[in-house]
């Protein structure tokens, strides 16, 4: 019989299908991660448990998932509806933020949440390139899974894509009609 940090321990420096071991905490807390900050209209901010410089207070995430379509007729290739948009799910590292994850799923706790984009630049350092933040969400979702990760699945009311370097934004919001 192994203990449950002898089952993790022996999983975690096994390493995966493609020969990869499985990330560590450390491992993705800085470059080139996406980092999410949560603010709910009840519990203030949601702090996770992300040390590295600059990105203190954030969740790590290591998945992230989204569909924005319009529907079409399958004969014409012709709209049939307007925009739609699924569930934004992402795949965090479960840290200090879950427990209030998990309150603001079963109490529907209005948030804000932000999503910001890092990558390495071409000098080599750090660029926060992207934002993908949403307004008026809430948390439709949380499947916990093994390797301390779990899918978290947000709708909102309105989601705002900002590309950094140059302050490029697009939004859509389901109470602003659409012409």
């Amino acid at each position: 019989m192994h203990t449950l940090d002898e089952i993790y321990n022996e999983v975690t420096s096994a390493g995966s299908e493609d020969g990869d071991s499985i990330p560590h905490h450390s491992e993705v807390e800085g470059s080139g991660a996406i980092h999410i900050s949560l603010t709910g209209e009840n519990q203030g901010a949601i702090e996770g448990s992300c040390t590295a410089a600059g990105k203190e207070g954030t969740s790590v995430v290591v998945g992230f998932e989204h569909d924005v379509h319009i529907p079409l007729d399958t004969d014409t290739g012709q709209p049939t509806g307007v925009r739609m948009h699924q569930p934004l799910s992402i795949v965090k590292l479960m840290d200090k933020a879950s427990p209030k994850l998990y309150k603001a799923l079963v109490t529907g706790e209005r948030l804000v949440v932000e999503l910001k984009w890092y990558r390495i630049d071409p000098m080599g350092g750090e660029e926060h390139y992207f934002t993908t933040k949403l307004e008026n969400a809430i948390i439709v979702a949380i499947k916990p899974s093994l390797l301390h990760k779990e899918d978290v699945s947000f709708t909102y009311g309105k989601i705002i894509w900002t590309w950094e370097p140059n302050g490029i934004t697009a939004q859509d919001d389901w109470l602003t009609p659409r012409p």
